[in-house]
């Protein structure tokens, strides 16, 4: 009973509210527009008192410890959109529902603000701005699973992929400011190729958004942006990072601004690096899991009365070492292993990154354009180019271990135009990718050389009636994909030297797409959301066409040729309450989908190479349904005190075959209590109770071994933030892990052979200037 008893203590300390009264007030409300979508980042003045504020993504805003008094005044702007001006009563506590006109004669929304809820009937959440400061440093994915419905597929400890309601790689879109990361995604030991520095917002749309993002978005986004940049004034920021498990840390420069030669040009610059030696966990070091980071972003953003451009150009780049226990000899050696549960041979701890590794470098530009046409009108058109260059390194036998046994480089150029109204949107879409595996490896590619073109058509409309918004999408997609390579064919399991042969092939897909949503403001502290989505997806090279080890994951694929369209439809339901002490959304989704395509681990094979022995997972496809609920609760218990809850659960059958799905999250919360020492929560200590259970949804034999038992972690944060004239320094110290609890993940890959990472204590110093 006694691991349960934190819980218990953070439940009951949740529910104490205070009776006494107080000599101050609080001031609350919610910025939306006319059609009630609420508006991020408009600013509330209190001139009298000169205390400001902006609102948050939700629109929300809240200004607290205010001196009771009589009547002041208030103003409200937003770009866009028509200022507010009023007196209001702080003689007790007060909350505002203010509904902004949209300025006909102004530019709609040019550069960020214009891209901002951009569907009304989107289940969308953004992280706030405490937890995303909270989060430097950490992997890209660890930093949106802080948000409901988002998890998270480790492949060790060093590669982390974002999850939503249980789909991820190439069934989510990750946009990164504004643009389809197009990448390696299809490896589940592939992460997402971006430095989280480099944004400051992120946030998540639930649904199948492939009418607005494209075919591939059967089960949501993932938004990285960064804000807007003030001409004006010269600012800019300073994080360094250090952490004890790793014995490294990481370093992050921004300074942005404006010139006085063009008053409306703005710049951003931005760079960071990270350097880390081997994990460690509960008991032992886990050998070859360093990492090293380089990475480098710039901005410039221009804007005249009518038009602006937005160019940016990001170069990341990552040496990640891959676990040595992960790649193993034998066949009897690696089913000892997978029994043990545990690596056989014992690590010390260095800096040093050999093979197995990757070196990944990743760079992306893109050209946005918008034009206001009439007042009504306005024209967008975004072209971005990207390039990923992937290498992975295994230990050699015939040569040098610093020969790459893969060596891809895939090109990316994308183009979109938009032309706009105030309720309707029509897009045209279009892309080119090329992919090819560099010679000189000594090895047959695990994927084979691609080219691959395609064009969409779509449209998004909207209607309002009072309190009611519909939103309809249409979409067609058409994708043409040319393959060539070399395939190994197996005449029987058992053959030693399988024969090579000359695989080309060529294909065609095409869909439709659609969506159908409504927004329903019941009043102004309810809002009820309905969507429904229907997309589909291609398989991908390596679904297709994969015969090999994959390096990083530490297992041999095979692909099936005989793979169709993956089809699907999701319905996201949503209900959402903002009170002054209780905010709290509940998320509901139920997914099909046909031909869902996914590698099948089988028990009874492994695969012997001269690179080692491995295990096989063999691609399948079947009907699968997809079903859960998220919740966020967000209480004010008192003044200093506040209490948040995020709860996800999945739940995936294969309807084809009546049994459930390998790889899917197992029922999980974190819950936290926060104790502020000041009005504006810039200085506080926080303690967090986070819970996974374990995966009792799993079928008996379809894996190598059982899911791992359930765990609880504990955490703590404490951050002081000091005002020093114009600058602001912040002071964060982190435990995670604090009773060094020893565990395994079912969504790690590598929870064969390995546990999670132990006790890790980092602290972290901010300036901002």
């Amino acid at each position: 009973m006694s691991k349960y008893l934190l819980t218990v203590v953070l439940g009951l300390c949740a529910l104490i509210s205070y009776a006494q009264s107080s000599s101050t007030v609080s001031l609350r409300g919610i910025i939306a527009d006319e059609q009630h979508r609420p508006l991020e980042k408009a600013t509330i003045l209190l001139p009298d008192l000169q205390l400001q504020t902006v609102s948050a993504a939700d629109g929300s805003f809240v200004i607290k410890n205010l001196k009771k008094r009589g009547s002041v005044k208030i103003s409200i702007t937003a770009l866009g959109f028509q200022s507010y001006q009023a007196r209001i009563d702080l003689a007790k506590d007060s909350i505002l529902h203010i509904h902004l006109k949209e300025a006909v004669q102004q530019l709609e929304g040019i550069a960020v603000q214009g891209r901002q809820q951009e569907q009304l009937t989107a289940v969308q959440h953004r992280l706030k701005a405490e937890l995303v400061e909270e989060s430097k440093g950490k992997l890209l994915a660890d930093v949106f699973a802080k948000l409901a419905g988002v998890s998270v597929l480790n492949t060790g400890q060093t590669i982390a992929k974002p999850v939503i309601n249980g789909l991820h790689s190439n069934r989510i879109l990750l946009l990164n400011q504004g643009v389809k990361l197009e990448s390696q995604q299809w490896g589940a030991e592939h992460a997402p190729e971006m430095d989280a520095f480099a944004a400051e917002q992120f946030e998540v749309i639930k649904g199948a958004q492939a009418v607005r993002y494209g075919a591939d978005a059967l089960g949501g986004v993932l938004i990285a942006n960064s804000s807007k940049i003030d001409p004006q004034q010269v600012s800019g920021r300073i994080d360094l990072i250090g952490q004890s498990n790793g014995r490294g840390g990481s370093a992050n420069v921004q300074l942005e601004g404006g010139t006085s030669l063009l008053p409306s040009l703005a710049w951003r610059l931005q760079a960071s690096g990270k350097k880390l030696g081997n994990s460690k966990t509960t008991d032992y070091y886990l050998g070859n899991t360093g990492v090293e980071e380089l990475n480098f972003s710039g901005t410039l953003q221009y804007a005249t009365e009518r038009s602006a451009w937005d160019v940016y150009y990001s170069r990341y780049a990552t040496e990640i070492g891959i676990f040595y226990g992960a790649h193993v000899g034998t066949v009897e050696d690696i089913l000892t292993r997978i029994e043990d549960g545990k690596p056989l041979e014992e690590y010390d701890f260095t800096y040093n990154i050999a093979a197995p590794r990757q070196l990944v470098n990743h760079q992306l530009a893109k050209l946005n354009y918008q034009y206001q046409l009439a007042d009504a009108w306005k024209l967008e058109a975004q072209y971005s180019w990207q390039q990923n260059h992937r290498r992975e390194f295994d230990m050699r036998r015939a040569v040098a271990d610093e020969v790459p046994m893969s060596n891809m480089k895939l090109h990316s150029q994308q183009l979109d135009v938009l032309l706009k109204t105030k309720f309707h949107t029509l897009g045209l879409s279009s892309h080119v990718q090329v992919n090819n595996n560099i010679n000189g490896t000594g090895t047959t590619p695990i994927i084979p050389n691609y080219d691959s073109y395609g064009f969409g058509l779509f449209g998004i409309h909207e209607y309002h009636w009072d309190k009611i918004g519909l939103e309809a999408g249409w979409r067609y997609d058409f994708k043409h994909f040319d393959a060539a390579g070399y395939r190994y064919q197996y005449a029987s399991e058992s053959d030693e030297l399988p024969q090579q042969y000359l695989m080309e092939d060529q294909r065609n897909f095409h869909n439709v797409s659609g969506s159908l949503g409504m927004r329903y403001s019941i009043d102004p502290q309810w809002t009820f959301k309905s969507n429904a989505g229907l997309a589909w997806r291609a398989p991908t090279a390596n679904e297709l066409y994969s015969d090999g080890v994959h390096h990083g994951a530490g297992i041999y694929e095979i692909g099936n040729l005989d793979l169709n369209p993956e089809r699907g439809i999701k319905w996201v339901n949503s209900i959402a309450h903002v009170q002054e002490k209780l905010n709290f959304s509940l998320d509901i989704f139920g997914q099909y989908i046909y031909d869902y395509i996914y590698a099948n681990p089988n028990p009874d094979s492994v695969r012997q190479t001269i690179r080692g022995t491995f295990p096989v997972f063999s691609y399948t496809q079947d009907n699968a349904l997809f079903y859960g609920a998220d919740l966020n609760v967000a209480w004010n218990v008192w003044q200093e005190l506040n209490y948040h809850l995020a709860a996800s659960i999945v739940r995936a059958k294969n309807q084809s075959l009546d049994s459930y799905l390998p790889y899917i999250p197992a029922d999980r919360f974190a819950h936290s209590l926060q104790w502020s020492f000041d009005k504006h929560d810039r200085t506080y200590v926080k303690l967090t109770h986070e819970f996974v259970a374990r995966q009792k949804r799993y079928q008996q034999g379809s894996d190598y071994t059982a899911p791992p038992a359930a765990y609880q972690l504990l955490h703590a944060h404490a951050r002081k933030t000091i005002d020093l004239q114009k600058k602001q320094l912040s002071f964060s110290l982190a435990v995670e892990n604090i009773l060094n609890t020893s565990y395994k993940d079912y969504m790690d890959r590598f929870r064969y052979y390995a546990h999670r990472p132990g006790r890790n204590i980092s602290l972290s110093i901010s300036l901002l200037f």
